[in-house]
C-alpha cells in the first residue's frame, strides 16, 4: 500500500473513532425526569443528525501517484477541523442540563486547538460560563504551544496585555506546559529571559519557570532537569526551582529526592527539607520519619518537619505515630507536633490526648491544647473527664477554664473525625 494512503486510511479511521466515541457519550445520558428526558432526547437527535451528515457527506481526496503523502494529510487535516465544527455546534445545542456537555466541549475545543487554535479561542471566549472559558483557554494555549510554541507566544504578547493579572498568568503557565511538552530547553530559556523589572514581573517568571520544570520531570527528565538547574546561578530563582524539583520528584520517588536534598549540603534550604518531608509523609510518613532523624534537632526544619509527619501518621495509625514522638528528644521545637497529635487523639482517646497537651513547652499552646481537649472529653464523657479533674493538681483558676472550654468541631479542625482512621488510641503522653 502507497504510504499517501496508508496516512490517509489511519486518519480517517481515528475520526471514525473520535465520532463514534462522541455520540456513544451524548447519548448515554438518562434521566428519571420526563420532561428533562425529552430535552435531552431532542439535543441528542440534534447531535445524531450532525453527526451522521459528517460521516456520510461525501470527502474527496486526490493522492495521484506523484502526489507527496503532505497533501493526503492536509486535506484530511481541513476535513477534520470542519467536522470538530460540526460537533462543537452540536455540542453547545446540548441542553445546560446534561452533565456530560461541558466537558465535552472542552475536548472538542482541544481537538479543534490542534489545527485551528484561534478559531477555538474564539469558541471559547463565546460560552457562557466563565469558569468552562477559561479552563478552554488554557487548555487550547496549552495544545497550540505544544504545536507552534512561538506562534501562540505571540499571540500572548498582543491578546494578554490587558487581560487582568491572575488570568494572564494562568494562560501564559499553559503556553509554558505546551512549550515544555515539546521543548523543555526551549521554553526554560523564554521563561528565563523574562523581565524581572518589577515584582509581578519577578513572581510570573518564577511561575512560568516551575511551570517549565514540573512539566519537564513529569515527563520523565529529572536528570535533565536537575542538569539545568544546577547551572543557573546561585539565588532566590535557583532555591525555588529547586525546591520545586524536590516536591515533583518526591512525588514518584521521595528517596532519590531526598539523596540530592543531601547532596546539597549547606544549601539545601529549609523550604526544601520541608517540601520534601510534606510530600513523603503523604505516602509513607515512617521513611519520612526516619530521614528527619538525621536531621539535628535544631534545624529551622526540624519543627515543621515533625508537624507535618505528625499530622499525616496520625491519619492512619495513632498508636505507631505516638511511639516516633516518644521516641525524640523532648524539645520546645516538638510543641507543634505534639499539638497535631493531640488534636487527632483527642477524638480518639481524650485522657491520652490530655497528657499529650499537658507534655507541651509553650505555656499558651499548652493551655489552649489542654482547653480544645477538654471541650470534646466533657461532651463524650462527662464523668471520666470529672475524674480526671479531680484526681489533677489543677488551681482553681485552671480547672475553671478547664470546665468551660467551649466545644470545637465534632469533625476535628485538623481532619480526621471520629470513625476515621487512625483507629485506637496512642500510647501514654510524654512526661512533663
Amino acid at each position: 500500500m502507497k504510504r499517501s494512503s496508508f496516512l490517509l486510511y489511519c486518519g480517517v479511521w481515528c475520526a471514525s473513532i473520535a465520532l463514534s466515541f462522541f455520540i456513544g457519550r451524548s447519548l448515554s445520558s438518562s434521566s428519571a425526569n420526563t420532561e428533562q428526558s425529552a430535552v435531552k432526547s431532542l439535543g441528542s437527535a440534534q447531535l445524531k443528525a450532525k453527526v451522521t451528515a459528517a460521516q456520510t457527506e461525501p470527502r474527496t481526496f486526490t493522492t495521484s501517484e506523484g502526489d507527496d503523502a503532505l497533501v493526503a494529510l492536509e486535506q484530511l487535516q481541513d476535513t477534520s477541523a470542519a467536522m470538530t465544527r460540526d460537533l462543537l455546534n452540536a455540542a453547545l445545542a446540548l441542553p445546560m442540563s446534561d452533565p456530560g456537555r461541558s466537558n465535552t466541549i472542552n475536548d472538542l475545543l482541544k481537538q479543534l486547538a490542534a489545527t485551528d487554535p484561534l478559531a477555538a479561542l474564539d469558541m471559547a471566549n463565546g460560552l457562557s460560563s466563565l469558569r468552562d472559558a477559561e479552563r478552554a483557554r488554557n487548555d487550547i494555549l496549552e495544545v497550540w504551544a505544544s504545536n507552534e510554541p512561538m506562534a501562540a507566544l505571540a499571540w500572548a504578547n498582543t491578546e494578554l496585555a490587558d487581560v487582568p493579572a491572575n488570568l494572564r498568568d494562568s494562560q501564559m503557565q499553559a503556553i509554558m506546559r505546551g512549550f515544555a511538552e515539546t521543548n523543555p530547553k526551549g521554553a526554560f530559556d523564554y521563561a528565563n529571559a523574562l523581565s524581572e523589572d518589577t515584582t509581578a514581573d519577578s513572581r510570573l517568571k518564577n511561575r512560568l519557570l516551575s511551570e517549565v520544570i514540573e512539566t519537564q520531570i513529569r515527563a520523565g527528565g529529572v536528570a535533565d532537569a536537575q542538569a539545568t538547574i544546577a547551572l543557573m546561578p546561585d539565588g532566590s530563582a535557583k532555591d525555588n526551582l529547586q525546591r520545586e524539583l524536590v516536591n515533583e520528584w518526591a512525588r514518584f520517588d521521595p528517596a532519590s529526592a531526598a539523596d540530592y536534598v543531601d547532596s546539597l549540603g549547606s544549601e539545601a534550604t529549609t523550604r526544601m527539607k520541608t517540601t520534601l518531608v510534606e510530600e513523603w509523609a503523604e505516602n509513607d510518613p515512617a521513611a519520612a520519619a526516619a530521614w528527619l532523624g538525621t536531621l539535628a534537632t535544631d534545624d529551622p526544619a526540624y519543627a515543621q518537619a515533625s508537624s507535618q509527619i505528625t499530622r499525616e501518621w496520625t491519619r492512619y495509625d495513632l498508636t505507631a505515630s505516638s511511639e516516633w514522638l516518644n521516641s525524640l528528644p523532648a524539645s520546645p521545637e516538638l510543641d507543634r507536633a505534639v499539638a497535631t497529635y493531640t488534636m487527632r487523639a483527642a477524638q480518639e482517646d481524650p485522657s491520652t490526648a490530655m497528657s499529650w497537651a499537658e507534655s507541651i513547652t509553650s505555656d499558651n499552646m499548652r493551655s489552649r491544647m489542654m482547653q480544645q481537649v477538654a471541650a470534646n472529653w466533657k461532651n463524650d464523657d462527662p464523668d471520666a473527664f470529672t475524674t480526671y479533674l479531680d484526681d489533677s493538681d489543677l488551681s482553681t483558676e485552671e480547672r475553671a477554664e478547664l470546665e468551660n472550654a467551649k466545644s470545637w468541631d465534632r469533625g476535628g479542625r485538623d481532619g480526621g473525625g471520629r470513625g476515621g482512621p487512625g483507629g485506637g488510641g496512642g500510647g501514654g503522653g510524654r512526661g512533663r
